[in-house]
């Protein structure tokens, strides 16, 4: 080789060097580039399906806090209407309460049934029918129709007494549900 090309190759060299460095590091931020994307993307992939799972329990928890508001309240018309009817008080507002109460706890279950899981509403069901059937029995009373008289009287005001069980079960199966630990401390 010649004193003249010698330069050339070198400047050539140099040049292609030059021209490849820049496209390799182009090449090398395109894909640090793409990879802060997908990582990016599945952050907030991520952050959609927590916020999601924060809103599910959420939902479930207000779901959950109204069945058990209502079936309070209408387990506590129950008894208030049982002592009315006792003492031959019943009124028309005595039984507008009442059935409010009902209406009220039948709008939360039916919320209830769309969104708690099956184990839930299991127990939510044996509370709901339990409600319903000494709803049905002083409605009968209330009406004159009593099918076994003092009796039936008497043993729909132990049942309304011996259901606090059910709605204490009803309360901690939802607890465990939302994650609530026995103790009262957890995911809330």
């Amino acid at each position: 080789m010649s004193s003249t090309v010698v330069p050339l190759v070198i400047a050539f060299l140099g040049i292609v060097g030059t021209l490849a460095s820049g496209l390799m590091t182009q090449r090398l931020a395109e894909k640090a580039k793409s990879k802060e994307r997908d990582h990016s993307e599945r952050q907030r992939a991520e952050e959609r399906r927590y916020e999601a799972t924060r809103a599910t329990v959420t939902a479930v928890r207000a779901c959950y806090v109204a069945l058990y508001t209502a079936s309070l309240d209408y387990h506590s018309e129950l008894n208030h209407f049982w002592h009315a009817l006792r003492a031959g008080r019943v009124t028309d507002d005595s039984r507008e309460r009442l059935d409010d109460a009902r209406r009220e706890h039948r709008a939360r279950y039916s919320e209830a049934q769309l969104r708690a899981p099956d184990d839930v509403l299991a127990t939510v069901d044996l509370v709901h029918r339990g409600l319903n059937r000494m709803y049905g029995v002083l409605k009968r009373l209330d009406g004159g129709i009593p099918q076994h008289g003092e009796e039936e009287f008497l043993e729909v005001h132990t049942q309304i007494m011996a259901f606090w069980d059910q709605l204490s079960e009803m309360r901690r199966v939802m607890r465990r549900s939302i994650g609530v630990p026995p103790d009262g401390f957890g995911r809330v």
